[in-house]
C-alpha cells in the first residue's frame, strides 16, 4: 500500500472546482475522486500517464490531476489539479 496526500493548496483548488459544478457533475466528480484515491493507495503506477521525474498525470471526471510517486517511501503526493473540458 501507498500513502497519498493532497497538498492543502490543491485541496483548495479542488473545492473551488467542485462548487462551480452543477449537482449531477458534483456527484460524478466526488465518485471519481474517491476511486482515484483508492487507486493511488493500491497501485499508483497504474494510474494515468508517466511524466519526467516520477510525476504522473491522470484525467478523472472533469479533472486533470498531477501527482508524484516516490517508490522509496511509498508515498504519493498530489501536486496539481485543474478543470478541463466543459
Amino acid at each position: 500500500m501507498f500513502e497519498y496526500e493532497w497538498l492543502e493548496p490543491i485541496l483548495d483548488k479542488l473545492t473551488r472546482i467542485y462548487v462551480s459544478l452543477d449537482v449531477p457533475s458534483r456527484d460524478r466528480m466526488a465518485g471519481a475522486v474517491e476511486g482515484f484515491n483508492a487507486r493511488l493507495a493500491s497501485e499508483p503506477l497504474d494510474v494515468g500517464e508517466s511524466r519526467v521525474g516520477g510525476y504522473r498525470v491522470a484525467f478523472v471526471s472533469v479533472l486533470m490531476i498531477t501527482f508524484h510517486v516516490n517508490l522509496t517511501t511509498r508515498r504519493v503526493r498530489v501536486t496539481d489539479v485543474i478543470r478541463f473540458g466543459r
